[in-house]
């Protein structure tokens, strides 16, 4: 503010000496013009759309930098200085974090990305940023699966399979979904999930329940039959195993 007012006085000498002149005409003109072209500048100054020049830009991307670099929190109010950058930016200081193993870092750029990916098609982007996050800070989860081997009823070759999996209590909204089709061997893993990072891998993190639901249509014998549980996860593996007995089948 202080460089400001100086080379505003400093702008304003020519101004100055030709209204203080005495045979100088319209001082009142002069005087008005002055005063508005100081009140511009004080604007521009002022205006946060001004603030965010490219050397302001330089100094808060080598400050970011540093602080991936030494693995610390990155304060919202610090990035928030890139202005309209800040969006576009985030995922490549997300991924140096990452490639270098500094989860503090990338966890604080994961809280800010939340506040940044607003919009409900944007969602997405910050779904597939933590899922990112977690599977490189827990890579043995990055695989995790279920697989459910099942005697069928008789005469069930020729069969298509639904499978469904929800959080006990959770949303109703599946950790993951998936169709088959003439086996006895139901594979679902984090790949099937409908939204990236709520899927096997994040019911495992959590220790949460989950119910399995099975629709199994016997082609051959235009039969339909069903299959409904409650599964506990192993904690301590990403490939948990489930068996369906032939009599655990109920007709639909």
């Amino acid at each position: 503010m202080i460089l400001y007012i100086a080379l505003a006085l400093f702008a304003f000498i020519p101004f100055g000496a030709y209204i203080l002149h005495q045979k100088t005409k319209n001082k009142g003109l002069v005087l008005g013009i002055s005063f508005i072209y100081l009140l511009l500048s004080l604007f521009i100054f002022l205006n946060d759309g001004f603030k965010y020049n490219k050397y302001s830009l330089k100094e808060t991307n080598k400050l970011i930098i540093a602080l991936i670099d030494a693995d610390e929190t990155i304060n919202t109010s610090t990035y928030l200085k890139l202005g309209n950058f800040a969006k576009p930016w985030i995922q490549s200081y997300l991924l140096d974090a990452l490639d270098k193993g500094h989860f503090t870092s990338a966890e604080s750029l994961i809280s800010i990305a939340e506040g940044l990916y607003v919009e409900p098609d944007e969602k997405l982007i910050f779904y597939s940023m933590y899922t990112l996050l977690r599977d490189t800070r827990f890579p043995g989860f990055a695989s995790a699966a279920i697989e459910i081997e099942s005697s069928n009823p008789e005469n069930c070759l020729d069969n298509s399979v639904d499978i469904e999996l929800e959080i006990v209590n959770g949303p109703g909204v599946p950790i993951g979904k998936k169709n088959l089709n003439n086996t006895n061997i139901f594979s679902i893993s984090n790949n099937d999930s409908l939204i990236p990072g709520f899927d096997i891998a994040s019911a495992l993190l959590n220790n949460e329940s989950i119910e399995i639901f099975i629709n199994l249509n016997c082609i051959n014998s235009d039969q339909t039959y069903s299959f409904n549980s409650i599964f506990i996860f192993d904690p301590n593996t990403p490939l948990n195993t489930y068996k369906i007995n032939q009599n655990q089948w109920s007709k639909s």
